[in-house]
């Protein structure tokens, strides 16, 4: 979807309303995306989303945390199924989705995020790639989002509550995933966790909240406000502050500092039955490797993987394509510049 495309939502009044009129507004987009993600729920785990999603909601209790922290939201996902014509249950399971991800054991997250500091008078900076399944292309949408004199602007997929977002009051978050972090099935799934942190109005408050809640997923959260930048890494064993170099964090899908580890190949509760989802390869370090020893360059995958980790690091690597100012991270056979050098 190109950028002048994007529908832009008004949501304001109480929570039940602004789900109804984000649902009502984007009702045929959802609906069509839904097919789209019950389809792809087949062709990723090997079972019919008739029988994957329910086992998934009995498996997991993330509402008690949800109830608990950002009861407000929950109205909103009930507002955005009545607004599009969507069963409560199918709502609330399109919020799930790094959730699902690890429940289902997928390899779907290739998002990167940074964040830069201010400082003499360059302004704060956050900012990622988006990287979703194909099956959201079209339902991207922007909520303008006003709760009680408070707005914000929330990028999301369709039909569901956000994704990363910027409020009225200059706390901007960005978010990647980390799947080899712990995880609890009775945590706040990510999507709260963003919109209950960009609610709360500045970095500080925000890394509180952060702090505060149960986190279902492993997730990378980048704010930024008008005075600092703080990027944490969150887990189910909780959060652990990242570092800036030369007053930035850049970070990709693993993690740099927690060592809250999950035993990636171990089995959900509900899901032993399921056949195990194929690996996929790594389009993005292979696409790379080929393209080198096209060059003539000894550039194998585990190169590519290597120069990935110490851009992450903010490393110093400085090879022919890490030149002219930034180091450069493919993914899916797309750059994402990554602003780490102040070098001429």
């Amino acid at each position: 979807m190109r950028t002048e495309s994007l529908p832009i939502v008004d949501c304001a009044g109480d929570a039940r309303r602004r789900g109804h009129a984000h649902g009502e507004a984007l009702r045929s987009v959802i609906l069509a995306k839904v097919e789209r993600w019950r389809e792809a729920i087949g062709e990723a785990y090997g079972v019919p989303a008739s029988l994957f999603l329910p086992r998934f909601l009995e498996a997991t209790d993330f509402r008690g945390a949800i109830m608990a922290h950002a009861p407000d939201l929950a109205d909103e996902v009930v507002g955005i199924g009545e607004g599009a014509g969507l069963p409560e249950e199918t709502a609330y399971a399109l919020q799930l989705m790094d959730e699902e991800w690890w429940w289902g054991r997928s390899n779907a997250a290739h998002c990167s995020s940074l964040a830069v500091a201010p400082a003499d008078g360059r302004p704060t900076l956050v900012a990622q790639t988006m990287d979703l399944p194909r099956w959201h292309d079209g339902a991207q949408a922007l909520l303008k989002i006003e709760d009680t004199g408070q707005k914000s602007l929330v990028f999301t997929s369709a039909g569901m509550i956000g994704l990363m977002g910027v409020s009225g009051r200059g706390l901007g978050i960005c978010v990647n995933t980390l799947s080899q972090l712990a995880v609890n099935p009775r945590g706040l799934p990510v999507a709260f966790v963003m919109r209950g942190a960009l609610a709360q109005g500045t970095v500080a408050s925000a890394a509180e909240f952060l702090g505060r809640v149960p986190h279902a997923s492993g997730q990378n959260y980048q704010l930024g406000d008008r005075s600092e930048a703080r990027t944490f890494e969150c887990s189910a064993g909780g959060i652990v502050p990242v570092s800036f170099s030369n007053g930035c964090s850049l970070h990709t899908n693993h993690p740099l500092v927690s060592r809250d580890g999950r035993d990636t190949t171990a089995r959900m509760e509900g899901s032993e039955d399921f056949p195990r989802p194929a690996a996929k390869p790594a389009n993005g370090y292979r696409h790379r490797a080929r393209r080198g020893r096209r060059k003539g360059k000894s550039c194998g995958t585990a190169d590519w993987r290597h120069r990935l980790d110490n851009a992450a690091k903010c490393g110093t690597d400085r090879s022919d394509d890490d030149r002219l100012g930034g180091l450069f991270v493919r993914r899916s056979h797309r750059a994402f510049r990554l602003c780490r050098s102040t070098e001429p």
